[in-house]
């Protein structure tokens, strides 16, 4: 009995400390003058309401996944059957932020709240790296919390899964933001071609039909859902998410590709994880909020 009041003890600790951590964005208000000046500097890309195709036939996996052999991706089968079936979603509209989060803006961010630095897989301060610490290039080393957390205090929300792949595929299921043919060195920042996350915006010829930029590339952006590979043959419309409550310590969906990876893995329809406590220097975000009558159409 006293072994397992303890274990239940240790295990009351852990569940505390964790939500402590998890709900560091809490120790302190911010002003609203402080918001406004972050969000001034926000770029808003509007998504009209409506039906888009999301994920990717069985035909067309079989094709990716060829692909990925040939380049030695080491992404295997089932990487790619989690896009499957392919299926329509109805979204609500939307707004979102046209560029990733930089580290200006996060940097305001951190100064308010006193969450901590973004910090490498090892735990190193990012910003101590000359490479990653440029003002117009995006965030990065920042688990899913620290992401949630400017969202919300921004007044927005992580990118769904459908919403991220509706900004970038558009309503008939392009295979990249720009099309359907491969990327190149001016469409994306991949494959190690600067050997660096770019500053946001640098690849036009890569934006999205509405003109979001960097939705291939650069870096891996966090959504708002638990990763579930079996998610789409579960999925209903309209706006599905798969997201029961922030604290839950399950991978979370990583979308987009990043500087340091190949082509194979910047296609819009991929579906990638990460453990949402992880942080690492090719891994930041964006942002969306709701269309309501405060903000501009």
């Amino acid at each position: 009995m006293r072994l397992r009041r303890y274990f239940c003890f240790i295990g009351a600790c852990w569940l505390l400390l964790v939500s402590s951590f998890c709900d560091a964005d809490q120790v302190r208000a911010p002003s609203n003058s402080v918001v406004r000046s972050v969000l001034d500097t926000i770029e808003w890309i509007g998504i009209p309401a409506g039906e888009f195709i999301m994920g990717s036939t069985e035909e067309h996996i079989e094709d990716f996944y060829q692909e990925s052999k040939l380049r030695s991706s080491m992404l295997e089968l089932p990487a790619f059957e989690a896009e499957t079936p392919q299926h329509k979603v109805y979204l609500s509209a939307y707004q979102i932020s046209r560029h990733e989060i930089t580290n200006a803006q996060y940097r305001v961010f951190i100064n308010q709240t006193k969450r901590p630095k973004p910090r490498g897989y090892k735990g190193e301060n990012i910003w101590a790296n000359s490479i990653l610490n440029a003002d117009n290039q995006p965030v990065v080393g920042v688990t899913w919390f620290d992401a949630y957390a400017f969202a919300d205090w921004i007044g927005g929300s992580l990118p769904t899964e459908a919403q991220w792949e509706r900004a970038a595929r558009g309503t008939g299921g392009l295979i990249y933001p720009w099309g359907n043919f491969p990327p190149t060195r001016k469409t994306a920042n991949f494959a190690r071609h600067l050997n660096q996350p770019s500053v946001v915006g640098q690849f036009p010829d890569g934006a999205s039909a509405e003109g979001v930029d960097d939705l291939a590339g650069n870096v891996w952006e966090w959504c708002l859902d638990q990763y579930v590979p079996d998610f789409y043959q579960e999925v209903s419309s309209p706006d599905p998410a798969n997201f029961r409550h922030k604290n839950v310590l399950t991978d979370r969906v990583i979308r987009g590709g990043s500087w340091d990876y190949g082509r194979v893995f910047i296609r819009s329809a991929l579906r990638f994880k990460l453990y949402p406590l992880d942080s690492t220097n090719n891994i930041g975000f964006r942002i969306v909020r709701k269309i309501n009558s405060e903000t501009d159409q």
